[in-house]
């Protein structure tokens, strides 16, 4: 790790830092784009509408238990939703992962880190369109491999590979990824969509890639 991790690389366009607070709304806006240009979209439980709609399903399943007396069971449903929902809220509203790349004080694009022991895997790699060609994505990229615990895996559309490849990144086939990263990657998940799973700062001697 480095020491100042707000800096930016040398020569950079870009300051490439950690999130906070304030970058909130800009990196939920970023991450809505990013899976919108994916064209994969979120799971239909995490869409507002469809939040709504399970909602109210909920409680209308707790109102018609109430009435009916089985008020045991109104207790149960009624914390396993407060569990459920305290959970969503924790791993949807933490910016600790997150790192962003910001320029003349806007911030316009982000990735999510996650660093282990073993390795690390890197997600929402995401530029704002109006703001590449410019080398920030690049920045990025270059800054999430010295954060990274070695080796740093990510998943890529075909057409992103060549973009992953110039920054050191290596194609790998599915069975060659660790079973717990291609299941977090959605290797298998979104295989229709011809997604590939990349890594850095490994070897790929003998994987047969």
């Amino acid at each position: 790790m480095t020491q100042d991790a707000s800096r930016s690389l040398d020569p950079s366009p870009c300051l490439i830092r950690p999130a906070q607070a304030g970058d909130r709304k800009t990196i939920e806006r970023l991450v809505r784009m990013f899976h919108q240009s994916l064209q994969l979209g979120q799971g239909w439980w995490l869409r507002p509408s469809h939040q709504m709609l399970i909602a109210i399903a909920w409680v209308t399943l707790l109102a018609v238990l109430a009435l009916y007396g089985f008020y045991s069971h109104v207790f149960a449903l009624g914390i396993m939703l407060a569990l459920v929902l305290q959970a969503h809220q924790q791993t949807d509203k933490t910016l600790a992962p997150f790192w962003v790349a910001e320029r003349s004080g806007k911030v316009i694009g982000c990735a999510k880190l996650f660093c282990y022991n073993t390795h690390a895997e890197a997600y929402l790699v995401y530029i704002d369109p109006a703001w590449r060609g410019q080398g920030c994505g690049s920045h990025l990229v270059k800054r999430l491999t010295e954060e990274a615990t070695s080796p740093l895996y990510l998943a890529s559309q075909p057409h992103r590979m060549q973009f992953y490849m110039r920054l050191g990144f290596v194609p790998l086939p599915p069975d060659a990824l660790p079973v717990v990263v291609r299941n977090r990657l959605g290797i298998d998940r979104y295989h229709e969509y011809g997604i590939v799973g990349m890594v850095f700062g490994r070897s790929t001697a003998g994987s047969g890639s």
